[in-house]
């Protein structure tokens, strides 16, 4: 079953926007730019502009997450197009690490260092990303990290910093909390889950720059399924919830669900310490954002359906292949939005914002 049709891709558009809270698709062609995508009228709205040399690393809302030709990163409003800068990859306070931006011929090359080991010549496209903005698009949190085997530490900053802080990923003596699997940012609460796939929850609220707290220091929790060669992210409920949520890769056509096993006496010497859910309590998940949102029937949000572009989004994986959908858990059927002949580099699903 199919949303669109191919053709409408091809097709003339407007220049209205979505209204506030309502799903918007973002294509990336890969020869450039960035182009709206209505999923009410089944057409493009605007292209947004060209944008050479540009990678969009995430969003919130209309705000994205941009990393430009000269390795710079900065915030920006696609409809606006208000700009914040971000201070420079390299600019980190730790005692641990640091970073060197160099050039080596035309393009712009770093040399992460820490205690135990030296990368040299990393490239711009190993940088990664989440972003959150509050509505009044006054408030940010950005976190980055290069996606390098191990994932030993990852960055952050807030509005008015004046640098990022980075954030050691590995532990002395809990080898199960070290590493990266993959992050949600919802506010100023960061949930990493760690190659061992336990749960942390890292609060960045903190008003002296810098500063971060774990709050499952000691308490945190494995999500585990049976199902270990599928792929997999977390997500987070508007309630604090985190869920697993799996595909097969061998067979795209469906989702598993899964929640914390509340009764599970002890999950660390466990293999599966998940529960199986069919519903998402009339919530929509967007798989891209990390994060569910009350459905909304007027801003065609619809219950207990999964919108994504990806059926994950790893660190440190396998590249998938494009696959823009609404899967619904009440009957398990899955409606794909056709590429036609666009050639993209990637796609987001995303909310529109109040600015």
């Amino acid at each position: 079953m199919t949303l669109f049709q191919s053709s409408d891709l091809q097709g003339s558009y407007t220049k209205t926007y979505p209204k506030k809270g309502c799903p918007g698709l973002m294509l990336f062609p890969k020869k450039g730019g960035c182009a709206l995508y209505n999923t009410e009228e089944g057409k493009i709205e605007r292209y947004l502009g060209d944008f050479p040399g540009h990678r969009f690393l995430a969003n919130s809302g209309n705000w994205f997450l941009v990393l430009d030709s000269e390795s710079n990163l900065y915030i920006i409003d696609v409809f606006s197009q208000k700009r914040i800068s971000l201070p420079s990859l390299e600019s980190i306070r730790s005692s641990t690490s640091s970073i060197v931006n160099r050039v080596v011929g035309d393009t712009r090359r770093f040399v992460w260092k820490d205690s135990e080991r030296v990368f040299e010549d990393l490239s711009s496209d190993l940088v990664r990303g989440l972003l959150w903005v509050d509505e009044s698009g006054k408030e940010f949190v950005v976190v980055w990290f290069f996606d390098l085997p191990g994932h030993a530490y990852i960055c952050f900053c807030k509005q008015g910093d004046t640098h990022y802080t980075d954030i050691p990923l590995f532990h002395r003596d809990s080898h199960w909390l070290d590493g990266l699997s993959e992050m949600v940012l919802q506010g100023y609460r960061l949930y990493i889950t760690t190659n061992r796939r336990y749960v942390r929850v890292l609060d960045l609220s903190g008003q002296e720059q810098g500063f971060y707290k774990d709050i499952t220091d000691g308490t945190p929790f494995p999500m585990l399924s049976r199902h270990e060669s599928w792929d997999s992210s977390i997500a987070v409920t508007t309630s604090g919830e985190v869920l697993l949520v799996e595909s097969d890769p061998c067979n795209r056509t469906f989702f598993r669900l899964y929640k914390k096993n509340l009764n599970m006496e002890n999950p660390d010497a466990s293999s599966h310490t998940v529960l199986e859910v069919d519903s998402l309590g009339g919530e929509a998940l967007f798989l891209d954002l990390g994060f569910t949102v009350p459905a909304n029937a007027s801003l065609g949000i619809e219950p207990d359906s999964i919108y994504f572009t990806r059926h994950y989004r790893p660190c440190h994986c396998t590249r998938r292949d494009l696959d823009i959908c609404v899967y619904n858990l009440a009957n398990k059927t899955i409606k794909r939005v056709p590429l036609g002949d666009m050639d993209l580099m990637d796609a987001r699903w995303f909310l529109r914002g109040s600015t």
